[in-house]
């Protein structure tokens, strides 16, 4: 979910810089948010103040209550911040935990992706070889799952707010007043209908379950493309090729991630990021390799041309956030793939330090890019699933279209999509596009221990365990590359 800003400097250590975090402290409410006021706004004829000059001991007046204002400091007393929101995004401590549990989340949530699309394509009860079809429908899914998330953090904005959460918040109006194109005497006229969808209030991004901007769909239509391509290809290739055939096709994500990160965005990796990653890269290509393994050109080719749009689409994630977000806000100027900095594992807090627009900005082009880029691959593989042949397949030879349990993994793997997607964005912009790909790398070698049962051949251990190695050795660096730039920045804070 929308969390943190994205990067905006440049340095000679690599990759990202975090940005001021979404969350506004100025909008958010404090534990004890009246805590300074005085006796005379109590006596003016407010309904809330505090009597008592220092802070933590005064008393909030509350109508005819009275509360110790001590007690209401101890979040404060035990983070040194505001609110979670102020903690996770404010200090040191709280960031990497952020950090952590983000990672922590991400992994888990592709590896349940993984093994839900192995139950449906390969190995379940009611195999379901179909990797077009079964990617709408868990596409469809997501779309559900996304309007349904968009509608809690609604219903729950004013708990959210008073932790410091409120960038969670999905907008409930569209940007500006939007009126119908299509007026007809009609009542039922299904342009008419249609346009109300498409214009109303709610929805994901606040303009309408069916919102839909032309210039907005311009912006986001590439990395629709791109994810497209990346879920498409990637179930192709798992569909006709073993887990180890499909991990050996999956391997120069990463050297293409390095390669494309340097030349779109300008960004310098550093020796100990590279050789960390080339390491556990390698090693991995180790462990997948098998004498055995069947080939089929159908995965190989899948596969390897999914490479490219694995790669692209952390990068393009970040650009077109940036785009949405400085449309709302023209007199920013924002460029196209801006240059990255430093690694993205501490936390910024200059009020001063804006680009491309503030937190509702950012917010609101988080719930842009998800509905947009949900509706418009949706879009696009309604003509690809019609062309495939696959559909007159399933009428003909699915038996068990009708069996709850079948509909029960498709939810659960409909699930594991919309935790990928919706928290894709959120991970690229507290690591980078390089970390964000570079997760699967410890993942696929914990996926081919786990789906073969333990049992891989000796030259197999020794690559999964130095992949390993290879991966703590990357988290290292970075939060080293992380800390010395957090340095630096406070240095130059305290020179200014």
């Amino acid at each position: 979910m929308p969390l943190l800003r994205p990067y905006h400097s440049r340095d000679s250590s690599g990759e990202l810089e975090p940005g001021i975090p979404l969350v506004d402290y100025s909008r958010t409410p404090s534990p004890s948010p009246y805590r300074n006021r005085r006796v005379e706004d109590y006596e003016s004829g407010e309904d809330e103040g505090v009597l008592g000059g220092e802070e933590g001991e005064g008393v909030l007046f509350r109508g005819n209550q009275s509360v110790d204002a001590g007690k209401r400091t101890w979040w404060r007393q035990l983070t040194g911040s505001d609110g979670l929101g102020g903690f996770l995004f404010g200090t040191w401590v709280g960031w990497q935990l952020y950090v952590g549990l983000l990672v922590v989340w991400s992994f888990a949530v592709q590896g349940v992706l993984v093994l839900m699309n192995r139950f449906i394509l390969w190995t379940g009860t009611y195999k379901f070889p179909h990797p077009l079809a079964a990617t709408f429908i868990q596409l469809i899914f997501t779309h559900i799952f996304l309007l349904l998330c968009a509608s809690i953090t609604r219903a729950a904005a004013n708990p959210l707010r008073k932790i410091g959460m409120s960038s969670l918040v999905a907008p409930a109006l569209p940007l500006s007043p939007q009126t119908s194109r299509y007026r007809s005497r009609n009542r039922f006229h299904p342009l008419r209908i249609l346009s109300f969808f498409s214009s109303g209030t709610g929805g994901i991004a606040g303009g309408g379950f069916l919102e839909f901007d032309r210039s907005t769909a311009w912006v986001v239509a590439p990395l629709a493309v791109v994810y497209v391509g990346k879920v498409t290809l990637s179930n192709i290739s798992y569909a006709y090729a073993a887990l180890p055939l499909y991990t050996l096709s999956r391997t120069p994500t990463i050297p293409l991630t390095l390669l494309l990160t340097s030349l779109l965005t300008r960004t310098t990796h550093s020796i100990p990021t590279l050789s960390s990653t080339i390491v556990a890269t390698l090693n991995l290509l180790i462990a997948s390799a098998r004498r055995s393994e069947r080939l089929t050109w159908e995965s190989i080719v899948a596969g390897i041309f999914s490479t490219l749009f694995v790669s692209l689409y952390p990068i393009l994630l970040l650009r077109v956030h940036k785009q949405l977000s400085s449309r709302q806000n023209p007199v920013e100027i924002v460029p196209t793939f801006a240059p990255a900095g430093p690694s993205s594992t501490s936390p910024s807090t200059n009020p001063n330090h804006n680009h491309g627009g503030g937190a509702k900005e950012d917010t609101r082009a988080y719930y842009q890019l998800l509905h947009y880029t949900s509706l418009l691959s949706l879009t696009i593989l309604t003509p690809l699933l019609l062309l495939s042949g696959e559909l007159p397949n399933i009428l003909h030879n699915c038996y068990f279209l009708d069996v709850p349990w079948f509909w029960f993994l498709t939810l659960l793997g409909g699930l594991a999509s919309f935790a990928v997607f919706s928290t894709a964005l959120a991970l690229v912009r507290a690591t980078s596009p390089l970390t964000a790909n570079f997760l699967g790398v410890p993942r696929s070698a914990a996926q081919m221990v786990v789906l073969e049962r333990f049992r891989l051949p000796v030259h197999a251990w020794v690559g999964v365990g130095i992949c390993w190695v290879g991966s703590a050795w990357y988290v290292v660096v970075r939060r080293e590359e992380g800390r010395r730039w957090e340095t630096r920045r406070m240095y130059r804070g305290a020179r200014a």
